[in-house]
């Protein structure tokens, strides 16, 4: 995910803080630069299912048929950002990026410089802020909220993208892009600022009840996608996040900041 462009300075600072405690994603020239597909850990061949893998800014889960996705749905609790390490987090689902440049995503973002809030994003423009929702014109995020995002084809390259915070707000937007429709993703992340970052500390961050993708053959629990479980780290068995098994729904789970092993929801 691209960050906006507010408080550049700061963020330049912070974000350099993180990345040289981090591995290098590539040389970064700018204060804001890059983007929010998958970046592999290392040179090895990206597995298509039931495997894992390690990635330097996502964690969670990817099911990549490689063509036919056409909807994607997830329901996660906002997380607490920690200040320490000094890092960036965001929580989001989408369409794309895991193989493929192209990616259509929308969520929310958890970090103490810029605190709180939910955004989209269609690569390889940077996010754009959630405004004008309905119950709330500001869009307020705040750590426990349980936010839904569903995104689903409804025509000729043109997307339904809905954020629905519960009980507090509403978004809809249809959206024009080309999409490849190669994979779907559920995934708490490190966002790129200028360079890439680690992970704020948000401890255990909570995916479910409801977590799905539609093709055409009708819609599936992740586990029904023979997913990719996605590690974040340099792939030399320490994570910066990890995320649990799957509950026994098929659709829930947890990634866990910073820890080397983290528990499955009960549902």
């Amino acid at each position: 995910m691209l960050r906006r462009t507010a408080a550049v300075t700061v963020l330049s600072a912070a974000a350099m803080a993180a990345a040289a405690l981090a591995p290098a994603a590539g040389a970064a020239s700018q204060a804001v630069a890059s983007h929010g597909r998958f970046i592999p850990a290392t040179k090895a061949a990206l597995p298509h299912s039931n495997d894992t893998t390690s990635s330097l800014n996502w964690s969670g889960y990817a099911t990549a048929p490689g063509s036919g996705i056409t909807g994607v749905k997830s329901t996660f609790t906002v997380p607490t950002a920690g200040l320490v390490p000094p890092g960036f987090a965001a929580n989001w689902t989408g369409i794309g990026g895991y193989t493929s440049q192209d990616l259509i995503q929308a969520g929310t973002s958890e970090d103490p410089i810029e605190g709180y809030y939910a955004w989209y994003e269609i690569l390889p423009a940077s996010e754009t802020q959630l405004t004008n929702c309905t119950g709330d014109s500001a869009c307020t995020v705040n750590p426990g909220d349980v936010v839904t995002v569903d995104i689903h084809n409804v025509g000729a390259n043109l997307w339904s993208v809905s954020v629905t915070d519960a009980g507090h707000w509403s978004w809809q937007q249809n959206i024009s892009y080309a999409s490849t429709e190669s994979s779907a993703e559920w995934i708490f992340e490190a966002p790129t600022v200028g360079v890439q970052t680690i992970p704020d500390n948000t401890g255990t961050n909570y995916f479910g009840p409801t977590n799905t993708f539609t093709d055409g053959s009708g819609t599936h629990t992740i586990a029904q996608g023979n997913p990719v479980t996605i590690d974040m780290g340099a792939g030399i068995g320490v994570n910066e996040a990890t995320p649990s098994a799957l509950a026994s729904n098929g659709q829930s789970f947890n990634v866990c900041a910073y820890q080397q092993s983290c528990p499955t929801p009960s549902n």
